[in-house]
């Protein structure tokens, strides 16, 4: 930019030169014309070589037809010789315009001259054009000269310039610009002195302090976000992973160790299973997104992997959850319609039977079929109940704790095992030790009740003992209490012992079919000692009895 505008100095400079010069030319051309137009108009055309032979200024005479009338630098000879002058730019001017000055090369001379015309009556009242000439090759000489020297003398001035420029101005330049590069690295304050020339300097690092306090605190943001994003993608309970097309993982957490390796990068080496590789590999050679349930031998689990091609990035995103448990509920589910609908056909099949023989049976077998439908009538009930029961308290982790009397639990309990201690003439037994010999108990008076209702309730049913016995007692230690509750009667086989509290799980079901249990009691009972903050455990022996045993928070 600085040279184009010398060069547009220099220009300028030359051109306003040279008009001087043309000026100053056309000044002296036009006296000169001046005093040879005042001989030539007192004396007749003959007389003119001899008034001029002697004189250097040259000067010549064309008539309006543009033939050579006397050049006074030529001879008659030479005279009649010479073209025709008419297509020369300053004859035409000066016929056209009576006056004319023109700076061109000779075609006769060979050189630069200046040419001054006018147009000239004589004294016979005949019209031609004086034109007077000079040598212009000095002036333009001396014009270059001056050109030469005004480049010369810029060329020294970019070089000093430049020198000053490199060896000071821009050395002290550099040094504020590594004193903001600190600042910038840094994010710490620096102290730059300016001069007042350098205001624009001082614009420009408050332009940097301002985006750079911006940058920091968007720095900042996204880390925040980047700990929050990491935090988020390992806590969550499945594989992500973000593969490029080289197979290479970008991102990835570290669930599922068992399945990707978190240090290696390449999906080749990180999966440690053939079937998974196999669809990643499938979904990389296709771009298709994938959705498949696996199922790894070795690990004895289910998997669903979903493999997504993201089009904008060219990459793919991977999720593998472990669905076992999912899968385990299903079956669990498909277990349990299964056993509610074995539970509740053998009782309708037998209300349905007996109702169809009471149409034809004789009166005295009446009584005993309506006690048999009765009985499975009673049964539907119960099996119904328990259904009822266990869903009520999967759907509730609520625990309403509050001021129980020993008394009103003590006959709660007696009033809905009634009937069953009736019939097989047990005996219950209440033991309390409270601290400070309280009366209360401060407990979930309806998940407690259920609790001890279904423990006595078998400890009653399943007893062939003459005298069924079944001890409650009750222990306050500390923020909690212990509870045992013990029958005499036929106990449980130790190989046994484990599977007891699974749901509709019967021991020795030839043997306890009779005996009307849905086989979801226990089950119940376990679900509430957890809901209750408690554990539970079993001592039993055959023909002796059982023993269960479990603590539930205040």
């Amino acid at each position: 930019m600085i040279l184009i505008l010398e060069g547009i100095f220099v220009g300028i400079n030359s051109k306003i030169l040279s008009n001087l010069y043309k000026q100053r030319v056309k000044q002296i051309l036009k006296e000169d014309t001046l005093l040879v137009k005042l001989i030539a108009e007192r004396n007749p055309r003959v007389k003119y070589q001899e008034l001029f032979s002697n004189n250097e200024l040259r000067f010549t005479i064309v008539d309006l037809e543009g033939k050579i009338i006397f050049d006074s630098k030529k001879t008659e000879e030479e005279e009649k010789r010479m073209d025709n002058h008419l297509q020369r730019l300053e004859i035409q001017e000066a016929i056209k315009n009576s006056e004319s000055f023109t700076v061109r090369s000779s075609d006769t001379l060979h050189k630069m001259m200046a040419y001054y015309a006018i147009l000239v009556r004589d004294i016979n009242g005949e019209e031609y054009v004086l034109r007077t000439s000079n040598d212009y090759s000095k002036e333009v000489l001396q014009i270059r000269e001056f050109l030469l020297i005004q480049i010369l003398f810029f060329i020294i001035l970019n070089y000093v310039i430049h020198f000053f420029y490199k060896n000071y101005i821009k050395r002290d330049f550099y040094n504020k610009i590594e004193k903001m590069r600190c600042f910038l690295k840094s994010g710490e304050m620096e102290k730059v002195n300016y001069s007042k020339d350098e205001y624009w300097l001082f614009q420009f690092w408050d332009i940097l302090k301002e985006w750079q306090e911006k940058n920091l605190n968007n720095i900042s943001r996204l880390e925040k976000e980047r700990r929050v994003l990491s935090e988020v993608l390992h806590s969550v309970d499945l594989f992500i992973g973000l593969l490029n097309v080289n197979g290479s993982f970008i991102v990835k957490n570290t669930s599922l160790k068992y399945i990707i390796d978190p240090y290696e990068d390449d999906y080749l080496g990180a999966v440690k299973h053939i079937e998974i590789i196999k669809h990643i590999k499938d979904g990389m050679s296709s771009k298709k997104d994938i959705r498949e349930e696996l199922y790894i031998q070795n690990l004895k689990k289910y998997f669903l992997l979903t493999m997504k091609y993201l089009e904008f990035s060219n990459r793919y995103i991977i999720t593998i959850k472990d669905i076992t448990s999912t899968r385990e509920m299903v079956e669990v589910q498909r277990s349990f319609i299964n056993n509610v609908s074995h539970e509740l056909k053998t009782p309708l099949t037998n209300i349905k039977g007996y109702l169809i023989a009471l149409e034809d049976c004789p009166d005295s077998m009446k009584t005993k079929f309506l006690k048999t439908i009765k009985s499975n009538v009673e049964r539907l009930e119960n099996i119904v109940l328990d259904f009822l029961n266990i869903s009520k308290i999967e759907n509730s982790n609520l625990v309403n704790i509050s001021q129980i009397g020993v008394e009103k639990l003590k006959k709660e309990l007696l009033d809905i095992l009634d009937k069953k201690i009736e019939e097989k003439g047990a005996e219950v037994e209440f033991n309390f030790a409270l601290t400070d010999n309280r009366d209360y108990l401060k407990i979930d008076f309806e998940k407690i009740s259920m609790i001890l209702k279904n423990l006595i309730e078998n400890g009653i049913i399943y007893n062939m003992n003459k005298n069924p016995r079944v001890m409650v007692d009750v222990l306050e230690k500390g923020d909690r209490y212990l509870i045992q509750v013990k029958d005499n009667g036929m106990g449980i086989p130790i190989y046994e012992q484990d599977k007891i509290f699974e749901r509709f799980y019967r021991i020795d079901q030839a043997r306890t079919s009779n005996l009307g249990g849905t086989g979801l009691g226990l089950s119940i009972v376990k679900t509430l000692v957890d809901k209750c903050g408690g554990d539970l455990t079993i001592d039993s022996q055959e023909h002796i009895g059982t023993t269960f045993s479990f603590y539930i928070l205040k």
